[in-house]
């Protein structure tokens, strides 16, 4: 029973798509009747300008006369001669750091907070970069022993940002 079902809604189916398809090709080949066109004469047509003598700045905008010249110039060239500024470079310093896992990292952190030094830690892929924005020798001298007694070998190098 189910297999005769089956087999009725696939006739149905493709019945309808028949139907569908053959009503899609009389549409296509249907010669549609030519539509009469007309042809319009030149008509003389022309526009009137009214002028208005409004007070307002619309009217004064609308009744300013179109300029009639051109540049005498094919090509103009304006430089700029601003003054150079040279930029200040910023010097920071780079924490480099012989182990990258977890443990580190969160040791690295705590000691940098506790420190209160201005970092940023950019960590890529598999390493991390720290850049330290401090001036104090001794501050990053301290940071590295702290790192030290976390079994954190490291050294600083100085960067121009």
């Amino acid at each position: 029973m189910g297999r005769n079902a089956l087999f009725g809604v696939v006739i149905f189916l493709l019945l309808i798509l028949g139907v569908c398809g053959f009503f899609l090709w009389r549409y296509a080949n249907l010669n549609l009747a030519e539509t009469p066109t007309q042809h319009f004469g030149q008509e003389d047509v022309s526009t009137q300008v009214q002028t208005q003598n409004n007070s307002g700045w619309m009217g004064e905008l609308a009744s300013i006369d179109k300029k009639d010249y051109a540049l005498s110039a094919n090509e103009i060239f304006i430089e700029y001669n601003k003054p150079k500024v040279q930029k200040s470079q910023i010097t920071a310093y780079e924490l480099i750091v012989d182990k990258n896992d977890i443990y580190s990292i969160f040791c690295l952190m705590q000691t940098l907070k506790n420190t209160f030094v201005d970092f940023t830690v950019i960590k890529d892929g598999v390493k991390s970069q720290i850049f330290l924005n401090t001036q104090d020798s001794k501050l990053l001298q301290n940071i590295i022993l702290e790192l030290k007694n976390y079994d954190i070998h490291s050294s600083v190098r100085e960067v121009k940002l």
